[in-house]
Formats: C-alpha cells, structure tokens, sequence
C-alpha cells in the first residue's frame, strides 16, 4: 500500500509476485496443461538476481483464501485475510514468486465435502445458461472472480491462461456430474457465459490456449506439427507472461507428464445425447470460446 515500505508489509511488491490462475469449466484438460506453465515457471531465472523463480502449485493458504478451504468462512476480500495471505504466499525475501491456480468453474459435485464458501447447486440443472450465469451463487462457485481480482491485484500481478477444449469432449469428460449428460451441460453452458462476461470485463489480464492442438490426435500423430505446435503455445505464454521467450525453445521435459485420453466421447455419449449437445452448441455462438486479439493459430479455437 503507498507509504509502506517491503519490511512493514512483509511481502513482495506486485512485480515479484504473479498469480497465474489456468481457467476453464470443468472437463477443460487443467490437469494436461497445468503441470507444462509449472514447467515453463521453473525454468525462469529472475532478470536481477539470477535466482529461479519460487513456483507454488494449489498453495494451501490461497486456497483457504478465496474458495474457503479449511473451513475458513471471511469473505474473500477480507483486508486482513488478504494481506496475510500475500505473506504468505509472496514474502519480501527478493524471490520472484509464481503462485498457479487451476481449480474449474464449476468444481466438485453438490455433495463435495470441501468446505466451499458456496457449493454446486442442483437448481442449477434445470435452469437456463442465464440464469445460472447471474445468480449468485455461480458467481461465488468456486470463487468469486471480481471479488478475487479487486483484492489481489494491488497485490500480486493476476493472469489467467483460458483454456477451451472441444465441446463434446469438455462434456463428456465429467457426463456424470449433475445428473444427465443434458442437465450438466447445460450447468457448463452457464458458466462458460459467466466466464465470457468476466473476461470481457477485465480485458488484457488473460489469453487463450485451444488445449486439442497440444494433442497429438489433433495433428493425426505427425509428431512434428505436434511439437511445433506446442512450441508456439509455450512461446505465446512466455511473452504473455513476461517471461524469457527463450526458455519455450529449452522447455524439452515441459510435456514429459502429458497424457491424452483413448476415450471414444462420441460412442459414449450415444446419439440421443449429442442431439442435446450440438443444440446447446450452437446456443454457444459469439459467447465461447472467447476471441483473442492478434491471435496465433493454436488460439483459434472452433466450439
């Protein structure tokens, strides 16, 4: 805050300290792409002091903070929890500290017996994609994305890496959540329409990856295209974020945990369900995937 000094507050001013939240609705491959920024993360060295960068994955404290883990029940911008949270996560010891979040809108079951600060609503199966979006308790599931970004962001540099996974196989992914493959579609149609608003609102805080072009099924196993593919996606993160351009070309292990599914969505699905699923599609239409500026092709993304 202006007047203090690092040592009275105790934590790292926002330039060494970066909160990059991988943002997607549930079934939006967080756990592939993940684990490659957390790669790419490790391998930046602070421009002044030649230390690596401090990487926290799914950091307790924050956690706790805005999803209200741990029974925590203040509101998620209370100003004495934020700022014991930045100490937290960000102390004043010249590091350069990178803290990646990944937790999917929405997540867990209603039944989730994490202690969220608002949970998964049933009401929601039956609601339309704009009801859902408006209604409070989706904007404060898992959190409260306005509310998170007006806390921390005098706090810590926040950017969201979007991901967008063909439709179909978002759904499928997780067709068992929320009752009928119908009903949980139509609770990710709502999400993706909140999501789209809270973008929209905060532009230059995010960018976009279309995670089919990581796979080498999309790129009918030529291995080549596959990487080339992948390098430019590393490369746009690393100028996205601020980071050596370079060590996109030196990441050779960021894809050594990547894993692809064998599953067939399609049969699983079965025909009377993808009539479903290609109706709410077009629904979709000018709302996801967002559109990014200056886009390069791995981030032209079709639904």
């Amino acid at each position: 805050m202006p007047g203090e000094s690092s040592t009275e507050r105790q934590f790292s001013s926002p330039k060494l300290c970066t909160i990059v939240y991988v943002l997607g609705v549930e079934g939006s491959m967080h756990h592939g792409v993940t684990p490659v920024l957390r790669s790419l993360a490790k391998m930046q060295l602070d421009e002044y002091t030649g230390l690596p960068y401090d990487v926290k994955y799914a950091n307790r404290e924050l956690r706790s903070a805005i999803f209200g883990f741990s029974k925590n029940d203040r509101t998620i911008d209370n100003p004495t929890m934020v700022r014991h949270t930045m100490r937290r996560i960000c102390p004043a010891n010249g590091a350069h500290h990178v803290i990646v979040e990944d937790l999917s809108f929405p997540s867990g079951e209603a039944d989730d017996p994490r202690t969220y600060r608002v949970h998964r609503q049933r009401w929601w199966y039956q609601s339309t994609m704009e009801q859902i979006a408006m209604s409070e308790t989706a904007l404060n599931h898992p959190t409260n994305l306005y509310a998170f970004y007006e806390a921390y962001s005098p706090y810590a540099d926040i950017r969201f890496v979007v991901l967008h996974r063909p439709y179909i196989k978002t759904v499928a992914s997780h067709m068992d959540y929320d009752g009928t493959v119908e009903q949980h579609s139509n609770v990710l149609r709502g999400y993706m329409l909140l999501l789209r608003r809270f973008l929209d609102s905060h532009p230059r805080t995010w960018t976009l990856v279309c995670v089919e072009r990581m796979t080498s099924s999309f790129h009918g196993d030529n291995v080549e295209s596959r990487d080339e593919s992948r390098r430019r996606i590393l490369s746009m993160l690393a100028e996205f974020l601020g980071w050596d351009h370079r060590t996109a070309e030196g990441c050779h292990d960021c894809y050594d945990g990547w894993e692809e599914s064998g599953r067939d969505h399609v049969g699983e699905l079965g025909e009377e369900n993808m009539l479903v699923l290609l109706e709410h599609m077009r629904t979709l239409g000018g709302i996801w995937p967002p559109e990014v500026e200056g886009a390069i092709l791995e981030q032209k993304c079709g639904l």
